[in-house]
């Protein structure tokens, strides 16, 4: 294919998924395969996902996850998340992630702080780096956002999550007033045991309609754990499942697009 007929065929795929998903896609394989209903999960992930569970990390972990998005080379997307526990002094976090090829590339760099301020509760912040590069003519873009996050446990079986992404309104370019997403979300998490729990998320940015995340994860061996989620604007199905081992955990899934097909991811997390 012609670099300008790739180019092309690359921004019509993600025309039709970034202007539908309302949000930059959470990071991490477990996520994923919920679905994207995160905020009630306090891995290292969610230094991105949601500071405020963040702030509730109870040891030192790095994540390194890979989304290969519709099956095509172009619009792989890679994601590191480091974050550091302390005791007293909350958990500092770092992220970054990347997607696209030469005539395409989206990069966000960001550092997050998360506290947990009493034993069932905890809030985050983040400050990130964006960066928009398309091809040689039209150049790059760059800009800043912050976030929010905040993280409640309500008892053994349910805790909240509530998130806020580019709480100052970003603007990736000056015609037509383009900003970048700004997206107000809330979710649960319920604990049916200590094997299985749901997850719903429920997000909304200024523009889009109400797009809801729900997924189940069931423990079906202390080893392994099987996922299955949806999401409802635009409708996907996903699945997924993990293995830990101690230390390290490895997570597999996919997501099922309607229109666009599979984009399958892994991860793996290790723990200190």
């Amino acid at each position: 294919m012609e670099p300008v007929k790739k180019f092309l065929f690359i921004l019509i795929v993600l025309s039709v998924y970034f202007s539908h998903a309302q949000v930059y896609p959470q990071i991490g394989a477990r996520s994923q395969a919920l679905g994207g209903a995160t905020l009630g999960l306090n891995d290292v992930f969610s230094a991105y996902n949601n500071p405020g569970a963040f702030g509730s990390m109870e040891e030192t972990q790095v994540g390194l996850s890979v989304e290969n998005r519709f099956l095509l080379i172009e619009t792989l997307s890679q994601s590191l998340a480091f974050g550091y526990h302390t005791e007293n002094a909350g958990n500092i976090g770092l992220h970054f992630q990347q997607t696209g090829f030469s005539l395409y590339r989206d990069m966000l760099i960001g550092m997050s702080y998360g506290m947990q301020f009493f034993d069932n509760f905890s809030a985050g912040i983040s400050l990130n780096y964006h960066r928009l590069q398309l091809g040689d003519i039209y150049g790059s873009k760059n800009n800043f956002s912050a976030g929010l996050g905040l993280f409640y446990q309500l008892n053994e079986q349910l805790n909240f999550g509530m998130r806020v992404m580019n709480i100052n309104r970003a603007r990736l370019a000056d015609f037509q007033d383009e900003q970048l997403p700004t997206i107000f979300s809330l979710g649960a998490l319920y604990a049916f045991s200590e094997k299985a729990f749901w997850a719903v998320d429920v997000e909304k940015d200024l523009i889009h309609p109400v797009n809801v995340r729900s997924g189940i994860e069931i423990q079906a061996h202390e080893v392994f754990a099987v996922r299955f989620g949806l999401t409802t604007h635009p409708f996907q199905a996903t699945f997924g499942f993990g293995l830990k081992f101690k230390m390290i955990q490895l997570d597999i899934a996919s997501t099922w697009h309607t229109q666009l097909g599979l984009s399958p991811s892994g991860a793996l997390l290790f723990k200190f």
